[in-house]
């Protein structure tokens, strides 16, 4: 139940008692979509700590340090580059969890079409790595390939919640995601 503050333009949620801007999804159902997206990034970063220990100090039931990278950027860069990404997948999932994401037709759209490019490309590079070019140093690196799968799915996953959600704010678009 949400009524309104002195501003039209937000909206009170005592659900989670925060203002929160007109048009979130305060009252949309988040739970299995914040639930796949905590799974999804936590996947990504046992990823990020298994390579880190191999990196410092290998262990043996991991795989060695050389089947976790494909060796496109170094190191360090990649390291920085995975921070940036679990920080902008953990501001999304707080986001979602708040309740203060304002969910958009447009966006979800967008992060569908791009997430389907990135994972068909994995899919594309897993494929070709696997058959005709098994000895090329970057489309024969699987492991990095699997956890591009995992990113590309949490990029899926967030637009179909904009694509979801935007409908459930909008009676009038009820029945077209399309």
């Amino acid at each position: 139940m949400t009524f309104s503050v002195s501003s039209p333009i937000l909206e009170f949620s005592p659900r989670i008692g925060h203002v929160v801007p007109e048009g979130s999804i305060s009252q949309f159902p988040c739970r299995r979509y914040v639930g796949v997206l905590t799974a999804l990034l936590l996947l990504f970063c046992l990823r990020v700590i298994a390579q880190l220990l191999q990196a410092w100090s290998p262990v043996a039931f991991l795989p060695p340090f050389a089947a976790w990278e494909s060796g496109a950027m170094p190191y360090p860069l990649l390291v920085i580059s995975q921070v940036v990404i679990i920080a902008v997948c953990a501001r999304v999932i707080w986001r979602l969890h708040r309740g203060v994401a304002v969910p958009s037709m447009k966006t979800g759209k967008a992060l569908l079409v791009f997430g389907g490019i990135y994972g068909g490309l994995m899919c594309a590079r897993l494929i070709i790595g696997l058959t005709v070019a098994t000895d090329h140093f970057w489309l024969n690196a699987r492991l990095p390939t699997a956890f591009h799968f995992v990113l590309a799915g949490f990029v899926l996953v967030y637009g179909w919640f904009h694509c979801k959600a935007s409908v459930a704010a909008d009676p009038q678009r009820v029945g077209k995601i399309a």
